[in-house]
């Protein structure tokens, strides 16, 4: 019998292309991090139906930015680590506004400004 060890992060079950690289890039996090908290997975034989350990490295710092003179959504998705997507779901007011000094958008979702 495998002996299973505790998630400390996510379950990701293997679908049908997966492959470890698409889905560190899916998740945000290292291959080798993936192999490490899966000791017990066949790694170089993914299976559609294995459950891969993903651990949680990213920890959410800021949950709202106060925008300054210059900043545009692509920056702001590049600082954050967010996609346009992430941050427009957070921020409906994006849809219909132009950006100004002053304003402040919810980032929750990014990584810690560093």
């Amino acid at each position: 019998m495998k002996e299973q060890k505790k998630c400390d992060g996510l379950i990701h079950v293997v679908k049908k292309g997966d492959t470890l690289y698409k889905i560190s890039k899916m998740h945000n996090v290292k291959v080798g991090d993936i192999i490490s908290a899966n000791p017990y997975v066949n790694i170089y034989n993914l299976t559609i139906g294995d459950e891969l350990c993903i651990p949680v490295i990213d920890i959410v710092c800021v949950t709202d930015y106060e925008t300054v003179e210059g900043d545009t959504v692509g920056t702001l998705c590049s600082r954050f680590g967010l996609t346009l997507n992430e941050l427009f779901d957070h921020n409906d007011k994006l849809y219909d506004m132009e950006i100004k000094p002053g304003t402040v958008l919810d980032i929750s979702g990014g990584t810690c400004e560093k």
